[in-house]
């Protein structure tokens, strides 16, 4: 009874929470009371239990997907990913109940409390973290310490089931640390002020107490049953679902609401990619700058006057400088980015000097104006830079602007990638006194859409890349420091020296 009730009943509060729009989430939704029913007819024709297995295995799959949609990032919405890719296990162990097996030594009714387990504490003790994740990020910005809970809680209910079976110490240690994870939970969940929460989080403080003279053998099987799932199953979630359903909180990942280019690379992508492919507009006039006119990215916090007007003219008028560079790769990533360049000199895309012959790459700039309607963004043009040595492509990018729900303007900028693309998009901010530095790292507002992107056959996902750049001036020339991260770890630096043309052939001249 009490597992139906998960099935059943709370399944399709949880989709509705959850709030997704995919059509993959959306049929997962749809088809819900079909294999519900079979879910609890299996109790009579125990075969239709294979029926609910993979129902939570398509949930887990979907979960999984939506986790690498966002590259791991959004702690709140990696809950939510969990307590979907938990949920098969359950589904295993409600038709290994059905079927009477036995597995690792489960039968009968051990099998159907891991059943439940994963049917509640994992599904909905996940959700209602997520959710909670949600609301923090949007009052007052979630806590460190309620990360590393969270962190915790997101590996707890499996530890607990390894546990469980192989070793009693293992599951004391995870039940402790799964109860300390909650305990978390509970107290930020006080700040809501929502009566439903408050009681869902008291009842979860009776059932951990529970669990933990379970975990120390105080309390055997048939308590557990008559007291402490049907606390967790009907206080702890159903008040949780009416409270979070008052609360209404929403994902801040903002993927449908960012534009992304229409254009797809192909093998090779070049210095010609884009008039190999007819993206070039057929006009006489072309942009010289990354951006018309820095005016455009004022904000609250960042005032464009402040910039130095050297600054500001080389975004307008980029084509008019010349730009020499210099990397610094760390060197734990050193073998593997010399394996890289043996791709990137072929692709022609992200060419990164590697080689200590182009440690002091000069660079050669070339924009053009792009179709917008080809690309599907606005105001889109093509900087494509080269190395002025070996004619060797180093960056192919479609440069455009977009703005958030609140009127803030970010960075666009496509990379062309076989299949697809990628896509940095980057918020610009104050830099000292006069420069500027931009940065994909941010997931702390709800309209914040910075982040790194993949585009592969026409499906987006955010990947654990990221990017800043500082830029200032000194010693009467503009400089950059260009730094790109994999997984919050430093990579690659790049120290760029950028002058006005002339300047820099009367300088080569004097030589």
């Amino acid at each position: 009874m009490i597992l139906c009730l998960s099935i059943a009943i709370y399944l399709p509060i949880y989709f509705r929470l959850v709030g997704d729009r995919s059509r993959f989430f959306l049929l997962l939704k749809k088809s819900h009371p079909l294999f519900a029913a079979a879910a609890v007819a299996s109790f009579f024709i125990s075969a239709l239990s294979f029926a609910w297995l993979g129902y939570c295995l398509l949930i887990g799959v979907y979960g999984a997907l939506r986790f690498f949609e966002r590259g791991g990032f959004y702690l709140e919405e990696s809950l939510i990913d969990f307590s979907m890719i938990y949920l098969p296990i359950g589904g295993i162990w409600f038709t290994v109940y059905q079927h009477e097996w036995n597995l690792f030594g489960f039968t009968g009714m051990l099998a159907l409390l891991t059943a439940i387990h994963f049917h509640y504490s994992s599904l909905f003790g996940l959700l209602f973290s997520g959710l909670l994740g949600r609301w923090l990020k949007d009052n007052h910005g979630i806590p460190r310490v309620y990360k590393a809970a969270m962190l915790i809680f997101i590996l707890s209910p499996l530890a607990v089931a390894i546990g469980i079976t192989y070793s009693r110490a293992i599951e004391i240690a995870a039940v402790l640390l799964f109860a300390a994870a909650l305990y978390t939970y509970c107290l930020y969940s006080f700040k809501t002020k929502k009566v439903s929460v408050m009681l869902s989080s008291v009842a979860l403080l009776f059932t951990m107490l529970l669990s933990a003279l379970y975990a120390l053998r105080l309390v055997d099987i048939p308590f557990m049953v008559y007291f402490h799932w049907l606390v967790n199953a009907l206080l702890f979630t159903g008040f949780g679902l009416v409270g979070y359903s008052q609360l209404k909180p929403e994902s801040h990942f903002p993927l449908a609401a960012i534009p992304f280019s229409a254009i797809a690379g192909q093998g090779r992508i070049g210095t010609d990619f884009f008039s190999r492919n007819a993206f070039v507009a057929n006009t006489a006039t072309h942009p010289a700058g990354m951006v018309d006119s820095m005016a455009d990215f004022a904000r609250s916090d960042f005032s464009p006057g402040k910039i130095s007007p050297r600054i500001a003219d080389f975004y307008i008028n980029t084509i008019g400088y010349d730009m020499d560079v210099q990397p610094r790769w760390r060197r734990f990533f050193y073998p593997v980015a010399r394996l890289y360049k043996k791709l990137s000199i072929v692709m022609e895309q992200m060419n990164f000097p590697i080689l200590e012959e182009e440690f002091h790459t000069e660079i050669d700039s070339q924009m053009v104006k792009l179709v917008d309607r080809k690309d599907s963004r606005e105001n889109v043009r093509a900087w494509v830079r080269s190395d002025k040595r070996t004619r060797k492509a180093i960056y192919v990018a479609a440069y455009s602007t977009h703005v958030n729900a609140v009127g803030e303007r970010f960075y666009n900028v496509f990379f062309p990638l076989p299949f697809g693309g990628m896509t940095s998009v980057l918020r610009i901010s104050h830099y000292g006194e006069e420069g500027v530095t931009l940065t994909s790292f941010s997931e702390e507002k709800r309209a914040d859409h910075n982040g790194v992107y993949l585009t592969l056959w026409q499906k987006c996902f955010r990947i654990p890349i990221n990017e800043t750049i500082d830029v200032w001036t000194e010693d009467g020339c503009i400089k950059a420091y260009h730094a790109s991260y994999l997984f919050g770890v430093r990579v690659l630096e790049l120290d760029y020296i950028i002058r006005p043309k002339q300047t820099a052939i009367t300088s080569r001249k004097s030589m």
